[in-house]
């Protein structure tokens, strides 16, 4: 079976890893200094690197892979699974320093198993570590955020998805089209992982096939582009509330696709709509959420 971009070139080590430079620092600093945070908080879109940095963070820990457990919280959300976390913890490590939980997509957990996670962040073991990854921390108990140091993992920006990709066809010796790489650039909404997904279905394409293979591969894997068409169009109210009740992608990624829309279509027409649609989700919707989303593309239209 062939290994997709993605994996194949998933970062193992801090210097591998593309962009978000002020928090790689913070991060390296943090771990360097004695007394190193137990509870660790990743924030940010899908696919720009939260899980692979806690598995870096795992490894300057020193931690055996006997010892990490990783969870994603998607399908171990219920509170008898974070008991079983809770009785494991006393344990000690079978192989090194020190015992690490991984939980991805963490404010999946239901408000039961918060309440008992937020117990075992109170009182962890110092050979125990928790590494948190979500994209919508406004959906964790504010009691967990407070006890956890929080790093936030944004989105790249197309200049830097196009260099990741220039790199990538280099180490792949394939050829792309600079407009090809271009479109990827700001297609992806920031996202690596996507950037890298569509970057895999069209290399072997003819050079002629690739532009418009690359629009509609992005166009599936975004459930956000009805919306951005929507609010460029002001269509009434009622049909924006239906999109959005169906959208299922979390809100921060929607934000950044309906900037990134907004932005091209700016750049190209110097629509008002445009410049209307920009000034209204200027603001981070990681502790808002959805209400926020609703919000903002409620103002947009008015």
């Amino acid at each position: 079976m062939t290994t997709s971009l993605a994996v194949k070139y998933r970062p193992t080590l801090f210097k591998q890893f593309y962009g978000n430079q002020a928090t790689l620092s913070a991060l390296q600093s943090c771990l360097q200094r004695e007394g190193c945070p137990h509870t660790i908080l990743f924030i940010g879109p899908s696919g720009c690197g939260k899980t692979t940095l806690a598995r870096i963070v795992k490894q300057k820990l020193k931690c055996s892979s006997f010892d990490f457990i990783e969870n994603n919280a998607a399908d171990f959300r219920g509170i008898d699974s974070v008991r079983d976390i809770i009785r494991q913890m006393s344990l000690a490590p079978m192989d090194g320093p020190c015992r690490v939980w991984l939980l991805d997509e963490c404010h999946q957990l239901s408000k039961d198993a918060q309440h008992a996670l937020l117990k075992a962040l109170e009182d962890t073991p110092s050979h125990v570590y928790f590494l948190l990854a979500t994209t919508d921390p406004s959906k964790l108990l504010p009691t967990i955020r407070t006890r956890c140091t929080q790093f936030e993992v944004k989105a790249l920006s197309p200049k830097e998805i196009i260099d990741l990709l220039k790199n990538i066809c280099e180490m792949e010796k394939v050829a792309i089209p600079n407009e090809v790489l271009e479109q990827i650039g700001e297609d992806s909404l920031g996202s690596p992982r996507m950037a890298l997904s569509i970057l895999d279905k069209i290399i072997g394409m003819k050079k002629e096939e690739m532009l418009e293979a690359a629009k509609q591969q992005a166009q599936a894997q975004s459930e956000s582009i009805d919306l951005c068409r929507a609010l460029i169009s002001k269509r009434p109210w009622k049909e924006i509330a239906k999109i959005l009740s169906n959208l299922e992608q979390e809100p921060e990624q929607v934000r950044r696709a309906i900037l990134g829309y907004a932005q091209a279509v700016l750049l190209k027409s110097g629509q008002d709509r445009a410049y209307l649609i920009i000034e209204a989700f200027r603001e981070p919707l990681y502790d808002i959420g959805k209400p926020g989303l609703v919000a903002s593309c409620f103002e947009a239209i008015q």
